[in-house]
């Protein structure tokens, strides 16, 4: 029989991650920014992105580190974020295809309101546990996290009056009709905003644009 002799205390998990923008990408990003980090003594404990941009969760006590961050060339600091960020990561093209065997099994309307809600869902969960300041950085943060964890490229956000409107390209969904991304960025327009909001989505070339209105705005007929 094991016995413990002190008891056993589970701490919170404290997770901080450095969010970038890749400016321009090349060789040795990775390494400039590791090589500094060690500088100062600071263990990388994970690494998520691409050629967009980057997520690193660092350890604590990060203060003195930041104003060296942009001695990086070709990347901009975007922020920290501070909260249990684990990352949970699929194959997308496996994912797809195991959506796709779900809509044939299950009828398409009924997978994509499912798809479209959990990606409300989601947004409305990370948004009410880790807003991020004032609104607009929020949405873009949030924005900027899912381009590093590939479900979409974010090429910007503009606000004009009450309406809101969001570009990005690549949605890792688009075979499903962007019904995840859709559900995502109207999650977190939403909660972010403290407001209901109509959101219309349109393709023009490569680019999807997305335009949000608030629901007190609109003309009823």
């Amino acid at each position: 029989m094991l016995g413990f002799k002190y008891p056993i205390i589970i701490l919170p998990l404290v997770m901080v991650w450095l969010l970038f923008r890749v400016v321009s990408d090349r060789p040795g990003i990775i390494s400039d920014l590791s090589s500094l980090m060690l500088n100062y003594g600071i263990n990388i404990r994970n690494i998520i992105g691409n050629s967009r941009a980057l997520m690193i969760d660092v350890e604590n006590g990060i203060n003195s580190l930041i104003p060296g961050l942009n001695s990086v060339r070709d990347i901009e600091t975007l922020g920290t974020i501070n909260g249990p960020i684990i990352p949970l990561a699929f194959s997308q093209r496996h994912f797809i295809s195991a959506i796709k065997t779900v809509l044939a099994q299950m009828g398409t309307q009924y997978v994509e309101r499912f798809l479209y809600r959990l990606g409300y869902e989601y947004a409305r969960a990370v948004v009410t546990e880790m807003h991020l300041g004032d609104s607009m950085s929020t949405i873009a943060t949030y924005l900027y996290t899912a381009t590093a964890y590939n479900r979409l490229t974010f090429r910007g956000l503009d606000v004009r009056g009450s309406e809101v409107r969001v570009e990005f390209e690549a949605p890792f969904d688009e075979e499903l009709n962007t019904t995840l991304t859709q559900g995502y960025i109207h999650g977190l327009i939403n909660t972010a905003l403290s407001r209901l909001h109509y959101i219309n989505i349109e393709k023009i070339g490569s680019i999807y644009r997305a335009v949000a209105k608030p629901v007190e705005d609109l003309a009823i007929y």
